[in-house]
């Protein structure tokens, strides 16, 4: 497999406690606390803000996987330029998790 495409995957875990656990071991975002979700997003942009609104609306891994534009914004995320970049961001987290879902199956 091209390892840009890895090297791209791993990233988007940047300031998950995880993160630092061997690929075997990282449990599937979904099944992240809200603790965990709030690291993840505390290591995005305006991580003080971002970790007290994961909190506050207890902001698991399996919310954070559907979280959109509108639901960001009513937790009070702006201005949409912030909401924009945070949406790509998840796009790249999703798109990890549902990588490493299709190679377990595979088996590799």
């Amino acid at each position: 497999m091209d390892t840009g495409v890895q090297d791209g995957a791993e990233a988007s875990l940047e300031g998950c406690p995880m993160s630092e656990e061997s690929e075997e071991k990282q449990r599937p975002v979904a099944q992240w606390t809200v603790a965990e979700a709030g690291a993840w997003l505390a290591a995005r942009s305006g991580a003080g803000e971002l970790l007290e609104l994961a909190h506050e609306h207890d902001v698991s891994g399996r919310v954070l996987l559907r979280l959109t534009e509108g639901t960001l914004r009513r937790m009070g995320v702006t201005p949409r330029s912030r909401r924009r970049e945070l949406l790509r961001e998840l796009l790249q987290l999703r798109l990890q998790q549902e990588l490493e879902e299709l190679l377990s199956i595979v088996g590799q």
